[in-house]
């Protein structure tokens, strides 16, 4: 069963306490994620977390994440980019999209 990073987890709910649940909706993985992990298949998992992470970025609201990570709004994003990345990545083996080496 896979578990959201804390990290996550605290950004998502900071921004429900701001009234701005639709930001927290577009960081949710779809089915355009999976397809983009599945198309990585074979390429390392720094690779795969890199370009999630890229993909991301922009879905960030700065603030929020400066906010609940602590660090400037840069380096905040940076972290919470990867982390989210790292959760579709582990939810894509789970459900089977791709295999753990």
């Amino acid at each position: 069963m896979s578990v959201v990073d804390d990290l996550v987890v605290a950004y998502i709910r900071r921004l429900e306490e701001l009234g701005l649940s639709q930001l927290a909706d577009n960081i949710f993985p779809t089915a355009y994620v999976f397809r983009e992990i599945e198309a990585m298949s074979g390429v390392p998992a720094e690779v795969v977390v890199e370009r999630l992470a890229d993909a991301v970025r922009d879905k960030i609201r700065p603030d929020v994440a400066e906010e609940v990570v602590g660090a400037p709004a840069g380096v905040a994003v940076w972290l919470l980019a990867r982390r989210i990345a790292m959760w579709y990545l582990q939810l894509a083996v789970e459900l089977g999209v791709v295999r753990e080496r």
